[in-house]
């Protein structure tokens, strides 16, 4: 399943992307209310693409946790394989997790996109583990030092996923990439975020049906932020053309 040509917003000019330079030199604006939008505009044809993706997701989260259950029942006090268990769904999880992400930016940049997609990064596995690993780590030592630091890397990271996919960094270089641009504007990445989680609570509320369009467009917008600050790779765009 992919998405059509037919009935999409324009492409946005080379000029209006980012890049790599631009991003660590803070060149770039966040601007909430325009991705937003330009994220809504997007959402039309696909957002059932990005439903089941998500879909695959979560089906493959759901059936590692069914698996995983099980040699906690045969071996209820083991702790280190309770680790090695974790560890495991960590190194699947995160490769889907980086597919998702990728779908938004492949969609904000009007790439052919399929829910397929989300099963495309596993060839990254060893640095998206190790990157979840270590920024989890350093986000869980920022809590407990006085919380804000957890808070700040929180959002300073959050595109490091993304740079391995896309651009192919290396994990301290993602994770110091991500930190060094966000930090440029990291209050509007930051009001970005906290508004996208309001958006999808507020969809909640009438049964959940608000999010069949909340929760596309939330994964573009992140794309398009990703795309305003570093751009976009040619091997991405490239990466499918069906």
């Amino acid at each position: 399943m992919s998405s059509t040509g037919e009935n999409q917003p324009p492409e946005p000019p080379l000029e209006e992307r980012g890049s790599i330079e631009k991003a660590r030199s803070g060149n770039y604006q966040v601007s909430i209310g325009s991705i937003l939008s330009e994220a809504w505009d997007k959402t039309g044809g696909a957002k059932w693409t990005i439903h089941l993706a998500m879909a695959i997701y979560f089906g493959i989260v759901i059936l590692l946790a069914i698996a995983a259950a099980i040699p906690a029942l045969i071996v209820p006090e083991g702790v280190f394989l309770e680790i090695i268990i974790q560890l495991a769904m960590m190194a699947i999880t995160t490769p889907l997790w980086a597919g998702v992400y990728m779908i938004g930016l492949r969609r904000s940049v009007n790439a052919p996109i399929r829910a397929g997609q989300v099963l495309d990064y596993f060839n990254v596995t060893l640095p998206l583990f190790g990157l979840y690993l270590l920024m989890s780590i350093l986000i869980l030592i920022g809590f407990v030092l006085l919380i804000i630091p957890g808070i700040y890397l929180s959002i300073a990271y959050m595109l490091a996923i993304p740079l391995v996919a896309d651009k192919k960094m290396g994990i301290w270089e993602a994770l110091e990439t991500s930190r060094k641009a966000v930090t440029k504007r990291w209050f509007s990445v930051f009001g970005l975020t906290l508004l996208i989680i309001l958006i999808n609570a507020i969809a909640m509320i009438p049964l959940g049906l608000g999010l069949i369009w909340t929760v596309p467009m939330s994964t573009i917008a992140f794309g398009i932020l990703y795309r305003n600050i570093f751009g976009c790779s040619q091997q991405t765009l490239q990466s499918d053309t069906l």
